[in-house]
């Protein structure tokens, strides 16, 4: 998948966020930006979402991205990320002061509370990382390889249960996109949502599921102890655990990618001069030293994509996802 270019390191800030055409949101022409910005988090403290954005502010203030002014970090809860988004699009529209983490799980939890607003609504600024997904069992479980797995469901698919988060969310998009691709009906996934990874930790050693799937960080120690065994990750790149290097869906001959990603989206009808600062804002985060040594510790991959390149890949991984919702049954 491509990657947009970062923006050169020494471009200065100041040009980038000086000037602009008047808007509703409170900036005058040349004074953009007129007032501190937030990042809206539309979920709980203490999720990847509110993670992501408090990391993003931690680096605008190491890294003086916005001189003389300040970004703060506001959680507004309510429906899977349907509360927020709202809130981004009615009460916040024009004003490209205030911008919204975002990622693959909205889009399920958009198309299961059959919201009227989509994330085609908001203003794509930027993707920021990706994370890849594992699919696991229990270390003495007779399935030694996702084919093994998939085979298992093909033979009955009601003998297979697969555990994680919540409906709709990442897990169970990677458990009917690992079905779908090998030719089978997700629909006939059974599917069980977990509240934390430490009940699902607990139902894969346990033996209560066949199969768990979450991010590596989840896992990783149970795999590392040798509790659990990866059958595969759902990512390009290989992922590596004590030196060793975890098949993919793709090494597997599986032909599919799935890649919880996270970006940061503004309100409709900003003026596309501000569009483009906030582009240039975010890109300077993006590429400074603090925020790669960020992802490294938290394992996500740079998946940077601007402009044109961000909104068209929201806009396909909401028709895909929607589409895919559909065929596990659950919309």
């Amino acid at each position: 998948m491509s990657r947009t270019a970062l923006v050169a390191a020494g471009l200065s800030v100041s040009l980038l966020l000086s000037g602009c055409s008047a808007l509703e949101g409170g900036s005058v022409a040349g004074d953009f930006p007129s007032r501190n910005l937030e990042i809206m988090v539309p979920a709980a403290p203490g999720g990847g979402w509110d993670l992501t954005a408090r990391q993003l502010q931690h680096v605008v203030q190491e890294e003086n991205a916005l001189p003389g002014r300040s970004v703060s970090v506001v959680n507004v809860t309510g429906a899977g990320g349907a509360v927020g988004i709202s809130k981004l699009v009615t009460k916040n529209r024009k004003d490209p002061h205030t911008l919204m983490i975002t990622g693959l799980v909205m889009v399920g939890a958009l198309t299961l509370n059959q919201s009227q607003i989509t994330l085609s609504d908001t203003t794509p600024i930027a993707t920021l990382t990706a994370e890849q997904e594992v699919f696991v069992v229990k270390a003495d479980s007779p399935l030694r390889t996702v084919k093994d797995l998939v085979e298992k469901y093909r033979a009955d698919p009601a003998s297979v249960s697969w555990g994680g988060g919540t409906i709709g969310g990442t897990d169970h998009i990677a458990a009917g996109t690992l079905v779908k691709t090998a030719g089978l009906d997700p629909a006939q996934v059974k599917y069980i949502s977990y509240s934390g990874g430490g009940e699902a930790t607990a139902a894969i050693l346990s033996g209560d599921v066949t199969v768990g799937i979450s991010g590596l960080s989840e896992f990783e120690e149970q795999i590392t102890a040798g509790k659990m065994r990866v059958l595969a990750t759902t990512g390009t790149d290989p992922m590596t655990v004590n030196g060793k290097k975890l098949p993919t869906l793709k090494s597997e001959g599986y032909d599919t990618e799935v890649l919880n990603w996270r970006a940061v989206v503004a309100p409709p009808d900003i003026p596309e001069a501000d569009r483009q600062r906030l582009v240039h804002f975010v890109a300077k985060v993006n590429n400074s030293s603090e925020w790669a040594e960020i992802r490294k510790k938290q394992g996500w991959t740079d998946f940077f994509q601007t402009g044109d390149e961000a909104t068209k890949f929201i806009a396909d991984e909401t028709i895909r996802v929607e589409a895919l919702l559909k065929e596990l049954g659950i919309v």
